[in-house]
């Protein structure tokens, strides 16, 4: 097999993350469709759910410019090591 025709750290990265979008985007609808029009409903709760998180992680971001790690910072540093610990394990 030639160098030119091995999948590269980026090429592989990109198939990932399209099957992991396009698996999500595609397939939900299908999941949801054996319950019929109340699964719209689901679909708004988890849309505000999304837009809830990114506020929440907007407004850390600008309390706490200095924490670098995402949730695990967050936590750790509002509510110990401790529970930081738990939110990186579960992530």
């Amino acid at each position: 097999m030639s160098q030119k025709n091995k999948l590269g750290l980026w090429t592989s990265t990109s198939l990932v993350m399209g099957n992991m979008i396009g698996a999500g985007v595609f397939l939900m609808p299908t999941t949801l469709a054996a319950y019929g029009s109340i699964s719209l409903i689901g679909w708004v709760f988890t849309t505000l759910g999304a837009f809830l998180l990114a506020k929440i992680f907007s407004n850390l971001s600008k309390l706490m410019p200095q924490a670098d790690g995402g949730p695990y910072a967050y936590c750790r540093q509002g509510l110990g090591d401790f529970a930081g610990f738990l939110v990186a394990w579960g992530y």
